[in-house]
Order: C-alpha cells, then structure tokens, then sequence
C-alpha cells in the first residue's frame, strides 16, 4: 500500500486561468530528464519526506524546492497553505542563472502569493 501524502500540489493560475507555472516548467525542461526528477523532489516535499538538500525556507511563506541535474540548478519556489487540507501551492519555477534571474523569480512569486491569497 503507498504512503499517504501530507499535502497535495496545485500551481497558481492567473485570475483568467492561465496556467503559467505549468508553462514555465514545459518551456524550461522541454520533457527531458529533469522533469522525471522534478516528479520526484515534489513527491518527496508531498509526502514530507526531504533530503537536507531539497528545501530552503525564504520566509513570508514561500519556500524554495532545489533540483539539480547534470550541472544545471532549477527552482520551484511554492507555499503550503494550510485553509482546511494542506495545499503545496506552485508559484514560480526557472532556471537559475546569473545577473539578478533568481531575484525577480522570487519577486514574481511572491507577487502571485500574494495576489492567489487575496482571491481566497
């Protein structure tokens, strides 16, 4: 029998529907190896069962999922919402790069955040 998760996962949508953390994960990954991977660090944060490593907490609620494969680094910066069931909400994912990319990542999901929980 599998085990049972602590929460579950949903990506943020914009107000009219757009799935775009969705988007971003498919355009950065393209559906080659790191997606399987990504798969599994979020199974693993779903079932609360982290390596050291997966995970660092940036505070205001959001938190930041690390993947890495073959010398490249990815984010999924994400929140758990805890209204009624435990929610792992998906707000940003990217490639890390240079010159002030993860800066505006985490700017962006914050903004989304914050714009997804004036709507609830």
């Amino acid at each position: 029998m599998g085990e049972r998760s602590k929460a579950r996962w949903r990506f943020y949508t914009t107000p009219a529907g757009a799935e775009v953390v969705s988007k971003e994960i498919h355009e950065v990954l393209q559906g080659k190896p790191p997606l399987i991977e990504l798969g599994t660090l979020m199974w693993r944060i779903e079932h609360d069962n982290v390596l050291d490593r997966d995970v660092r907490t940036l505070g205001r609620g959001l938190r930041e999922a690390r993947l890495s494969h073959a010398g490249n680094e990815y984010r999924l910066y994400y929140a758990l919402l805890t209204d009624g069931e435990h929610l792992l909400l998906g707000l940003k994912f990217h490639q890390k790069g240079s010159g002030g990319a993860q800066e505006r990542a985490i700017e962006t999901a914050r903004d989304r955040l914050a714009e997804w929980r004036s709507r609830i």
